[in-house]
């Protein structure tokens, strides 16, 4: 993937959260209780455990999970 390939397909925040979603669902979820089935929340971008309701953002558990920098910078600079 080129500079050009790369920012057609991430250009935008919204295309960058979709497609870690994406990439997030084929992983899988695990809430702190241990359950991995969820509810996903589009207006808040974050899953709510089916068991225990527990609320869980897109970067929870990955390197992004304390960081306030956007999605859409974390892939310009993963790239």
């Amino acid at each position: 993937m080129n500079i050009f390939s790369f920012t057609t397909h991430f250009g935008r925040e919204e295309d960058c959260r979709i497609h870690f979603k994406e990439q997030r669902d084929k992983i899988g979820v695990v809430c702190k209780c241990g359950h991995k089935e969820h509810f996903w929340i589009k207006s808040i971008w974050s899953y709510e455990c089916k068991k225990c309701r527990k609320r869980i953002s897109l970067k929870s558990g990955t390197i992004m999970q304390n960081s306030n920098l956007s999605f859409l910078i974390w892939y310009k600079t993963m790239f």
